[in-house]
């Protein structure tokens, strides 16, 4: 039995009548987000122990990094944050939040964006391959509707059908009437491993439509691998790939160069997020590829995230990100490249992971308006955010 503090009410609603790996195929999809299902049970050390064993159940923990720090540690990140939030005018923005069962409503996830020194956060999932009681557009949309220029979304669709051309009409039809309501819905956002949706193909060719003919002229799109196509994917019986077709950038060349107007916005930046080990581990070849494409093509950019992902004692937990910032730096892209934290998923954090990003950026000898650029300027340019 899940927890019911762990679950929303909107989820609480429909649990009964689904298994248990259903109900973690339902969680987010991003890059380093833990399953639902196992949320839930990692309420305490103990309950994980039981459910999954002591080794899984360290990586689970819901304590947050920053409980490893001493008071000097703390002392320090707080003053390298103020120091941003400053020249920022307060306005940090975190581009990649996730739905999580701590919140339903605008009011309790802004309090945790503020508890972090955000200011605007940006709120979307992907649809997963199982059916919903509730359509995920609507209810990121209603969240967004509610925050008063706070929280804004991304539309998405259905990728996973079996038959495209059966299912074609009514997703096409949803992302086009998810994009409608421009005031809060600022793009469009694809998870091609998550959803197995390759690169390119029929699917990708309708999207792109849709993307140049709504005023949102926007593509947000996890670039990289995910942990999902790993051990914890097998655990709870979900289908992700990660073979070239579906985390190469190169492959959207074409699409890049045949829609112009179109900004593709590459999350993750191609970041790996397998072991070495795995058959779908690339060598980090797609970040090169990403740092290519963004210094090459004007309406591509890179997002900062997931990158930092933290373990329980503020350990990273997958490595390569502040070589990542360097590289950004040293291919002089750096003003094509925004922040988001993809840490939404458990309370707390979102401000470790976002002060990682700070640390390495000055480590690799971002200026600071390079750093103000990334952490506020560069998404109100690339997502068109209104001025409320």
């Amino acid at each position: 039995m899940l927890p019911s503090s762990f679950i929303t009410p909107r989820a609480e609603a429909f649990l009964p009548s689904y298994s248990l790996n259903t109900f973690a195929a339902m969680a987010p999809a991003g890059d380093y987000m833990i399953t639902a299902a196992t949320a839930a049970v990692a309420s305490t050390t103990r309950t994980a122990t039981t459910m999954f064993g002591t080794s899984d159940a360290a990586s689970f923990s819901t304590t947050t990094s920053s409980d490893s720090h001493n008071n000097n540690d703390d002392d320090e990140d707080s003053a390298i944050l103020a120091r941003e939030v400053a020249r920022c005018n307060g306005g940090i923005i975190d581009m990649h939040l996730h739905t999580a069962p701590w919140f339903d409503d605008a009011a309790t996830l802004i309090e945790e964006l503020e508890a972090s020194s955000i200011s605007i956060g940006f709120l979307f999932n992907p649809y997963p391959k199982v059916e919903l009681p509730y359509d995920i557009n609507t209810y990121c949309a209603s969240i967004a509707s509610a925050s008063n220029g706070k929280i804004f979304t991304l539309a998405s669709l259905n990728t996973t059908h079996d038959d495209w051309e059966e299912h074609r009409e009514f997703e096409l039809q949803r992302l086009k009437t998810g994009l409608e309501d421009d005031k809060v819905v600022l793009g469009t956002k694809l998870a091609p491993p998550h959803t197995c949706l390759p690169l390119t193909g029929p699917i990708m060719d309708d999207v792109l439509e849709i993307v140049n003919e709504s005023k949102q002229k926007l593509l947000a799109i996890h670039i990289g691998t995910t942990p999902f196509c790993g051990p914890i994917g097998k655990k709870f019986g979900l289908e992700c790939k990660c073979t070239e077709e579906y985390v190469n950038p190169a492959l959207l060349i074409p699409k890049i160069e045949q829609y112009p107007n179109v900004t593709f916005a590459l999350l993750h930046s191609g970041h790996e997020f397998l072991p070495e080990d795995s058959p779908d581990y690339h060598h980090f070849r797609n970040v090169d590829e990403c740092i290519a494409l963004a210094g090459k093509y004007p309406n591509v950019y890179l997002s900062i995230s997931a990158i930092f992902a933290q373990e329980a004692d503020g350990t990273l937990r997958y490595p390569g990100g502040f070589e990542i910032v360097r590289k950004m730096k040293e291919a002089g892209i750096t003003h094509k490249v925004f922040w988001g934290s993809d840490a939404s998923y458990f309370q707390g954090q979102i401000r470790p992971v976002l002060i990682t990003a700070i640390k390495a950026m000055i480590e690799a000898e971002w200026t600071d308006e390079e750093r103000t650029w990334t952490l506020s300027g560069c998404t109100r340019k690339v997502f068109n955010i209104p001025i409320h």
